[in-house]
């Protein structure tokens, strides 16, 4: 999940037409280093250069929230990029990059059906081709509501904003603003995964709109700027979640997600994201 526009411009740099090859010094100004991390485990695809995102998303919830006490949690997601990566071919995979984004989350039930949260993280991300590192925070709010008087089918809405930004080759700022609206429906199905745990199909709409230039460059067209990106899919929702690698995963499902460049892909989507 998250982290493949390195991969993206070094492929895109093998063309025959392609730019100067990006150093060290310059990786920083091709891409930005936070976009690059916020991507889920999914398969990615710009122009002709096609990479694969895996994200491991490590919780540790250190007080659980209910629907009327506020809780906390630590966040520890890693995240790998494999350049050139087939099915058919694991022995030719290739890490790309990779990044490491610890932080921390406060949940405060607002109503028994509405929550907020309040996150921060501060990481760093690494480029192996040209051994480049840049630091990476951000910190944002997002709250989720549930519609009480519906039950089948149910309806959520999310909204978050999040204000972040890095640091790469001497350079410190470059400030990425966002806000994302979601919403999500499910319906009970006629059969479960257990017998403690209610299994529903799910639907899931969502926008992100960007407030700050999100720039790149790929050496086969130049710089591109991408301003929003939607996303779709349908999952498998469950009552309550399964608990693994420490995350409350309460859905499992494939998102196609487009950005506003033409930019698209498939994630993995485990939870409502808000």
């Amino acid at each position: 999940m998250r982290f493949f526009l390195a991969a993206l411009t070094l492929a895109a740099g093998l063309g025959p037409a392609r730019a100067a090859e990006p150093t060290s010094n310059t990786v920083g100004a091709l891409f930005n280093w936070y976009y690059a991390t916020s991507f889920g485990t999914g398969v990615y695809t710009s122009g002709t250069t096609t990479v694969t995102a895996i994200n491991a998303p490590f919780r540790y919830t250190m007080r659980e929230a209910t629907d009327t006490d506020w809780g906390w949690g630590l966040q520890l997601p890693v995240t790998a990029v494999l350049g050139d990566f087939r099915l058919d071919d694991v022995g030719g995979m290739d890490l790309a990059a990779a990044a490491f984004m610890p932080g921390a989350e406060l949940v405060m039930p607002l109503q028994p059906n509405w929550r907020l949260k309040g996150f921060a993280n501060f990481g760093a991300a690494w480029e192996f081709e040209t051994n480049s590192t840049a630091a990476i925070y951000r910190a944002g709010l997002s709250t989720r509501y549930r519609v009480a008087s519906l039950t089948d089918p149910d309806l959520e809405f999310g909204f978050k904003v999040i204000h972040a930004g890095y640091g790469a080759a001497g350079e410190y700022g470059n400030p990425v603003n966002l806000a994302t609206l979601g919403v999500t429906s499910s319906m009970p199905l006629p059969w479960s995964v257990s017998a403690d745990r209610q299994t529903r199909l799910g639907v899931r709409w969502g926008i992100t709109q960007y407030f700050t230039a999100v720039r790149f460059r790929l050496p086969s067209i130049g710089y591109t700027e991408i301003t929003s990106e939607w996303e779709a899919g349908l999952a498998l929702v469950f009552r309550p979640g399964v608990r693994f690698l420490g995350a409350n995963w309460e859905r499992l499902g494939l998102n196609y997600v487009h950005a506003s460049n033409g930019l698209h892909g498939v994630r993995l989507e485990t939870e409502f994201p808000f």
